[in-house]
Formats: C-alpha cells, structure tokens, sequence
C-alpha cells in the first residue's frame, strides 16, 4: 500500500464515508431481520356491514321489493336470506328481496352478505304480512 492512502485526511475521508454508508437506511432487500420487532401491519379492509331496513309491515297478496345495502369489505357481495315469507326471495347478486306476499303472519327474516374475502355480515328485522280484509275490492 502506498503512504499516499495512510495519510491522516485520507483515513478520515474514509472512516466519515463509512460512517456514512452504516448509518443509511437498506432497502427491503438488504436490512436484517430484526429479534423481537412487530410483525408488519397489512392493510385489511372491515368486515361489511349491512344496513337494518327496520321492520316491515305489507298486506297479503302485494308485491314486495325490499333493497338491501351494505358498506365496507370488499366488493362484490353475496346475499342470502333466511325465513322469507312464502312467495319471496333474495337476488344473491343484487340483495333486492321481491316477490308476491302469500302468506300473512310476522316473521323474523335475516339476511347476510358475504364479501370477496368472505367475510359476512347478518341484520335481523321482522315482517310482518296483514291478511288484507277484502282482497278483491
């Protein structure tokens, strides 16, 4: 090695530049794994929530178009529903409940929905069908 490069300037040259590349942040591909540190936080969406309708009230023979709605998760939903009264039913992609009310009586109907990732939410209300008195008037 020649005297050039032991030079007091030049050693210190050299130990402030190697200061310097210690100090610098790696990218991901070259920092060390660290003992103990957090796992990292990932970004996941909330479950849906679906919005309660509040309870129902329709007559005996009328139509029936109920639109259900939900927030958060991840797009697209799947709807179901459970204990519909007897002449309706839940489109899976859309959640509108329709159909022709031909049974009377009160019912405690639950719809879910379910997310891409499978997440799934369900409402409760009650319905309930009035035989009407004079259905031909």
């Amino acid at each position: 090695m020649s005297t050039h490069l032991r030079t007091p300037r030049r050693l210190a040259a050299l130990a402030i530049g190697l200061a310097a590349l210690l100090a610098a942040p790696a990218g991901p591909a070259l920092a060390a794994p660290q003992v103990g540190a957090a796992p990292a936080i990932q970004d996941v969406a909330a479950a849906p929530v679906v919005a309660n309708p509040g309870n129902q009230v329709s007559l005996q023979w009328d139509s029936a178009y109920l639109q259900m709605t939900a927030t958060g998760g991840v797009k697209p939903y799947t709807w179901s529903a459970s204990n519909l009264h007897l002449g309706t039913s839940i489109n899976a992609s859309t959640g509108l409940i329709s159909g022709v009310l031909r049974g009377s009586g009160t019912r405690t109907v639950t719809v879910t929905a379910r997310d891409a990732t499978g997440a799934s939410a369900p409402v409760t209300f009650t319905w309930r069908v009035i035989r009407d008195a004079c259905p031909r008037c």
